[in-house]
């Protein structure tokens, strides 16, 4: 007893500690137990648009908006893009092709994210987005384009140019025409006739091609500023020289049989 009395004449503060402690320990023995944490939540699902999505993103390039004319219709009767009432030409690839028709229609506005030609009044778009909401993205995949049909009746198109058509490369390949139909040369046929594809000049073509809900579109064959001033061209879709895949002449070789 003497001992505790001299510790804590030593220690006078040390009673309050304990005291302390006890107080401590019994508010935390009190006090409930912390909830378990719940599990993080798994991340949502991206909501499918049902349209390819490119694994790069386009939002730094520049955007180019207005309304649409008409489509850019091929001779295989799907679409290449669309010209807008400004006179700009959207270009597309054959996949983003095939899609946008199923997006916007002529008299809807677009929004296009591409690459604005130099010069030119061309865009090449990789996004277009349309009047509700829907996007379609140049995704990269590849599909088969459908020839050009190379029987049934010629096609004839006849009238005044509205624009010169170029290729997804800027090149010279044709002209749109006031009724929107599109004539398609050869890059090499389209540069030396240049000066007939011009916007105002009369321009008359017949070839093979389509025509239907999305336009008409000729390879022209024959071309000229009026029916009786034409000259034969190359269509785009001509075989090569030669005889044909497959035919007993295909496998020999010019003067592989001559002898000295």
């Amino acid at each position: 007893m003497e001992m505790f009395q001299d510790m804590f004449r030593r220690f006078p503060l040390l009673p309050v500690a304990a005291g302390l402690s006890v107080l401590l320990a019994g508010s935390a023995a009190a006090r409930p137990s912390a909830a378990p944490a719940r599990p993080a939540a798994a991340p949502a699902a991206a909501v499918s648009t049902g349209q390819p999505v490119s694994a790069y993103d386009f939002s730094p390039l520049p955007v180019t908006s207005g309304t649409v004319a008409h489509y850019l219709p091929t001779p295989a009767g799907d679409v290449d893009g669309l010209i807008l009432t400004d006179g700009t030409e959207i270009l597309c690839s054959h996949e983003l092709g095939l899609a946008i028709a199923g997006l916007v229609k002529p008299g809807d506005r677009v929004s296009v994210s591409g690459l604005r030609g130099r010069t030119l009044p061309i865009v090449r778009a990789y996004a277009v987005d349309g009047p509700r909401g829907r996007r379609i993205e140049d995704a990269g995949a590849v599909s088969v384009r459908l020839p050009t049909p190379t029987s049934g009746p010629d096609i004839v198109v006849d009238g005044t140019v509205r624009a010169p058509l170029y290729s997804l490369h800027g090149q010279l390949i044709g002209a749109v025409m006031q009724d929107y139909s599109a004539i398609y040369l050869t890059a090499a046929e389209a540069a030396r006739l240049a000066a007939w594809l011009q916007p105002g000049r009369p321009l008359y073509a017949v070839g093979n091609g389509s025509t239907g809900a999305l336009g008409t579109a000729i390879d022209a064959r024959d071309i000229g500023p009026s029916a009786g001033q034409t000259m034969r061209v190359a269509p785009p879709d001509a075989p090569m020289p030669g005889a044909f895949p497959g035919s007993a002449a295909y496998d020999e070789i010019p003067g592989a049989s001559a002898h000295p």
